[in-house]
Parts: structure tokens; C-alpha cells; sequence
């Protein structure tokens, strides 16, 4: 099982940047609304957009340096308040770059609210994790109850494309939701130089595909109403929606509880990213009454 992760911002020094963010959005007669970005280093957003209408914002979080690398801690901190709605995406990949002997942390830290009757929409592109990184990553979400969150995670060990592959290193990850304080999902992994091969490479582990990817979507029934109402018929539709497969790819979702998860394996993260939003889609129709609208910023 993964030990904690520690999640203590580094000290500036002349050869780290950490940066660290927190977002407030709050909803009045106006709509939703970014009433509070404090940041710290090179992490911050542009104005919301409302390709939606007022009451559902879009955010992109920009990180300049588009890297990682030892040292840097990036600290994000998202609070959606009572009847808000945001999605909030990156408009690139994220990079973890191979790690220095001396000062080999790197970290990732998100902590997200999502308050009653509020929506937050989590779609940050892929991560990228270079051979030789030691990167360790950790995304809570604490939800009231009647709230709903969608997200993903889509990771790259490696650059395969290119036969880089990641032989060397450590990449640790843990992935919590949770709803008035009792956890509802969790996903976590621990790579490192005594059970690569076994996670890597077998058939119960990666099966050598190095782009995995999960996505979550919930609650989807906060009634807590017959399970046959919603489980087997749209499981059904979401299972016959998914996109072709080839050889080099492996596809599921399934439910658990009160929410959708989907997996991905494979060769190509825009693939992964292609079949979560097909899901998305059909889910978010169910589940807030609105049709998807993907962020513009992922077609450029």
C-alpha cells in the first residue's frame, strides 16, 4: 500500500521554483465567479471564461515552465462554494523531468472542496513522467453532500513514441474523493526500482502499455434510488460508445456506487483523453442536466 505522501511546500532555493495556487469560486445573482486567485511563483489562471453562460465557468491553469523538475513542489488549492459550477483544465501537458541526485523530490499536491450543490469539472491534461524522475503526486476531494465532480488522470511513464521507457526512477500517486468525509474512491500506485517489472510488465499490472489513465464521474444517483435504474441501461449505452480499440489499447468502465469509472491502458494519451470525454458526454447529461462542451483550448 502507498505510504502518505508528504505534502510540505520545499524551500525557495536558487535551483527549485515551487509555486502554489488558491482558487475561491463563489456563485451570486451574477453567475459563478473567481472571488479569490492568491498565487505564489510561476502557477496562475486567466480570467474565467462562460462559453456556457454565467453560471458554469471555465478556468485554465497555466504553469509557464510546463516542467517539474527536483525541488519544485506545485501546491493547488481549489474551493468551489455552494451552487457554483467550474471546469478547470490546463491548456498543455504536464512534464516531469528527469530528477537530480542531490535533491530528487518532485511533487504535485492538489486539494480540492467542493461545496453543497456545486460542481467542479477536473480535466488537467496528461502528465508526462521522464526516465529517471521521482515524482510524487497527490489529489484529494472533499464533497458535500448533493455536489458532483468529473475528472481524470491520464499519466505517461515514459516518452514510448520515442522508446524512452521508464526503466529507471520512482513515481508515486494517490487519488482520493471522498463525501462528507467518508472516501468513496480511491487510486493509488507506487512505482519504484524493486516492483517495476511486476507493475510495469505483467499481466496484472500495465501489461507493458505505458499511458494509463482513469476517469471518475459522481454521484450520479445522490438519492440513493433503485440501482436498476440507472446502472445496467446506461452502463450498457456508455460500454457500446466506447470508441474502436485496437491491439494497443484496453477500455473499461463500470460503476461503483454512485459513480462512473472508467479506465484506460495504451499507446496514446489523446486516445485516452478521446474515450473519457466520450463517457463524459453521455454522463454529464444524466448527471447535470447539460450537454458537454469541451474547452476550446484543447483543440488548439
Amino acid at each position: 500500500m502507498l505510504n502518505s505522501l508528504t505534502t510540505s511546500v520545499a524551500p525557495i532555493t536558487a535551483d527549485t521554483w515551487p509555486a502554489d495556487i488558491t482558487l475561491q469560486l463563489s456563485h451570486s445573482k451574477h453567475g459563478t465567479r473567481l472571488s479569490r486567485c492568491e498565487h505564489r511563483g510561476p502557477l496562475y489562471v486567466q480570467k474565467p471564461f462562460y462559453p456556457e453562460g454565467p453560471d458554469h465557468a471555465h478556468l485554465y491553469l497555466l504553469h509557464p515552465p510546463a516542467g517539474i523538475v527536483s525541488g519544485d513542489t506545485l501546491t493547488i488549492k481549489v474551493d468551489v462554494e455552494p451552487n457554483a459550477a467550474a471546469l478547470i483544465t490546463t491548456p498543455g501537458a504536464t512534464i516531469v523531468y528527469r530528477a537530480r541526485e542531490d535533491n530528487p523530490i518532485q511533487r504535485q499536491v492538489i486539494d480540492i472542496n467542493v461545496q453543497s450543490n456545486a460542481t467542479l469539472e477536473w480535466f488537467p491534461l496528461e502528465t508526462i513522467v521522464h526516465n529517471h524522475a521521482c515524482f510524487e503526486a497527490t489529489t484529494i476531494i472533499n464533497m458535500e453532500a448533493n455536489s458532483h465532480f468529473c475528472g481524470w488522470e491520464i499519466t505517461s511513464l515514459g516518452l514510448p513514441a520515442k522508446e524512452q521507457l521508464f526503466t529507471d526512477g520512482r513515481f508515486r500517486q494517490r487519488y482520493e474523493i471522498k463525501i462528507d468525509g467518508t472516501t468513496q474512491f480511491i487510486d493509488q500506485i507506487n512505482i519504484n526500482d524493486s516492483n517495476r517489472k511486476a507493475l510495469l510488465n505483467s499481466k496484472a499490472g500495465m501489461q507493458n502499455y505505458m499511458i494509463n489513465g482513469f476517469c471518475v464521474f459522481g454521484p450520479v444517483d445522490n438519492q440513493q434510488q433503485a440501482e436498476s435504474r440507472h446502472s445496467d441501461t446506461q452502463l450498457e449505452r456508455l460500454r457500446a460508445e466506447q470508441l474502436d480499440c485496437t491491439r494497443d489499447c484496453q477500455v473499461s468502465i463500470t460503476r461503483l456506487g454512485d459513480f462512473y469509472v472508467g479506465r484506460y491502458l495504451g499507446t496514446s494519451a489523446e486516445q485516452a483523453r478521446r474515450h473519457f470525454t466520450q463517457w463524459w458526454s453521455i454522463i454529464r447529461q444524466e448527471m447535470l442536466g447539460k450537454e458537454a462542451y469541451s474547452p476550446n483550448v484543447w483543440f488548439t
